[in-house]
């Protein structure tokens, strides 16, 4: 008995969601320390965003930070449900 290759891109495509899940979960862990200490130059320079303005002469009324970089969540999203849908679709209509 052969094994099916589908289940073998499934289980790919959970570890490509698992990392890229663990680099979006690393992302907002700097994006709040950064927001915490008001910090936002060394975040804004490492992701190449543009980084609030600071100083007696700049002021913000509405939202104060960078965008938050969700590119790396997006690739896990999409990872993890191509991968339930390889799974279901393998369950549903086995090879013979």
């Amino acid at each position: 008995m052969q094994r099916d290759r589908r289940l073998l891109a499934a289980l790919l495509l959970f570890l490509v969601s698992l990392l890229t899940g663990a680099v979006q979960a690393w992302i907002v862990n700097a994006y709040v320390r950064s927001a915490i200490s008001g910090g936002w130059e060394s975040f804004a320079d490492f992701f190449g965003l543009d980084a609030p303005a600071k100083g007696p002469a700049a002021y913000c009324i509405d939202f104060c930070g960078p965008e938050l970089p969700f590119m790396a969540g997006w690739i896990a999203i999409g990872a993890f449900v191509s991968g339930l849908m390889i799974l279901a679709f393998a369950w549903w209509k086995p090879k013979a």
